[in-house]
C-alpha cells in the first residue's frame, strides 16, 4: 500500500508523554486520508501531552528504558516496584541522588523500607545495608539450625528499627548458647517452660527474634534461669520470681550451685537434731542476710555437737555418759 502524503503539518516525529510520564514518539503532521495525525490521536484520545506531567519539562533524551536500565544497574537488590520509582524519577529529575530520594517518597519504597526512616526523618542505614544486615541476621540463625527465616521478615525489621547490628545480634545469640545449650540440662528445660517453648533446638534461638523475650533475656532472665536450674537440679522446686529475686539480690550461677548442692543434707541433719531450718534460709545466707546467716551458723553447731555426742558415746563404751569436748 503506498503511503499517502501528507497534507497537513510534515514529516516531523515529537516526544509525547503519557500520564505517568513515560515518553514516546510520534508523528506529527497528518496523512491523506486520515481524520487526525498519530500525535493528535494520541493526545485527543490517550490523554498524552507534549510536557512531561510529571516534570513540567520536556526531557529531549531521557526515557523510562534508560532509567529502568540505571536502577537495575544501581540497586539490583531493591524490589522491582521501587526500582520502577526510581526510573520515573530519573526520568523526570535526570539526576540519580535526586530521584533516589524522590523514589524514597513513594509508596513503594515506605512498604518495602519504611522502617528505615526515623522519627526525624533519617535514615538508620541505606537500603543495601539493611538487605546486607537482615541476611547477616539469616547466616546468624542458619548456624544454629534455623534455615528458614521466611517469618521473621518483620522481626528483622524491628531489630533494625532498634539498631541491632548484625554483629550484636551475633554475640546474643552467642550469650544463649553458651547459657542453655552448654550448660546443665535443667537450664534448657527451665528456659522452655518460662517461654512456653516446646521443640526443637531452632525454637529457642527462634524465640530470641521476640523483642520482649530478647530483652527480658539480656536484662537478667538468663541468669535467673541458671539459678533455678541449678535449685532443679539439687531437688527443689522453687517459682521464677524466687530466683529472679535471688539474682538481684546478687547470686549467679555458681553460687547457686553450692547453695542447691549442699542444701538438702545440711537441712536434714539439721532436721535430725531438731533443727527447723528451711531452704529459704539457706537462701537467704547465701545472699549475705546476717540473721539468716547466723540461724545457719547455729544449726551447723547444734549438728556438730550432736556429732560430737554420738562420738563420745562411742568412745565411752557404748555408754551415753556426756558431750566429749572437740
Amino acid at each position: 500500500m503506498a503511503v499517502q502524503p501528507f497534507v497537513e503539518g510534515e514529516d516531523l516525529q515529537i516526544w509525547l508523554y503519557s500520564p505517568d510520564g513515560q515518553r514516546v514518539k510520534k508523528q506529527s503532521g497528518r496523512r491523506k486520508g486520515e481524520n487526525q495525525s498519530e500525535a493528535d490521536y494520541f493526545i485527543n484520545e490517550l490523554g498524552y501531552t507534549t510536557s512531561n506531567p510529571k516534570a513540567g519539562k520536556i526531557e529531549d533524551i531521557r526515557d523510562i528504558e534508560e532509567g529502568t536500565q540505571r536502577a537495575n544497574l544501581l540497586f539490583s537488590f531493591m524490589p522491582e516496584s521501587v526500582k520502577n520509582e526510581f526510573a520515573k524519577s530519573w526520568v523526570e529529575l535526570g539526576d540519580v541522588e535526586l530521584a533516589k530520594s524522590k523514589a524514597r517518597t513513594t509508596p513503594a519504597w515506605e512498604k518495602e523500607f519504611g522502617f528505615l526512616r526515623r522519627k526525624d526523618g533519617s535514615l538508620i542505614m541505606s537500603e543495601i545495608e539493611a538487605v546486607a544486615t537482615k541476611a547477616a541476621y539469616r547466616e546468624t540463625l542458619a548456624e544454629v539450625g534455623i534455615v528458614d527465616t521466611s517469618g521473621f521478615e518483620q522481626q528483622f525489621e524491628q531489630m533494625i528499627t532498634g539498631e541491632v547490628s548484625a554483629q550484636e545480634f551475633q554475640q546474643r545469640i552467642d550469650t544463649v548458647w553458651n547459657t542453655v545449650k552448654n550448660n546443665i540440662p535443667q537450664v534448657e528445660s527451665m528456659f522452655r517452660n518460662q517461654y512456653n517453648i516446646d521443640s526443637d533446638t531452632p525454637t529457642i534461638f527462634a524465640a530470641l527474634i521476640n523483642p520482649e523475650i530478647q530483652d527480658k533475656l539480656l536484662k537478667g532472665d538468663l541468669v535467673s534461669l541458671s539459678i533455678g536450674a541449678e535449685a532443679k537440679a539439687g531437688g527443689f522446686n522453687r517459682s521464677f520470681a524466687r530466683f529472679d529475686a535471688l539474682r538481684k539480690a546478687g547470686l549467679d550461677q555458681k553460687g547457686a550451685r553450692q547453695l542447691y548442692q549442699t542444701a538438702e543434707p545440711l537441712l536434714e541433719r539439721a532436721g535430725s537434731v531438731g533443727n527447723a531450718l528451711g531452704i529459704e534460709t539457706l537462701e537467704a545466707a547465701a545472699v549475705g542476710d546476717m540473721k539468716a546467716q547466723q540461724q545457719v551458723s547455729r544449726a551447723q553447731s547444734e549438728i556438730l555437737s550432736e556429732s560430737s555426742t554420738v562420738v563420745g558415746a562411742a568412745k565411752n563404751n557404748k555408754q551415753v555418759s556426756g558431750l566429749l569436748e572437740q
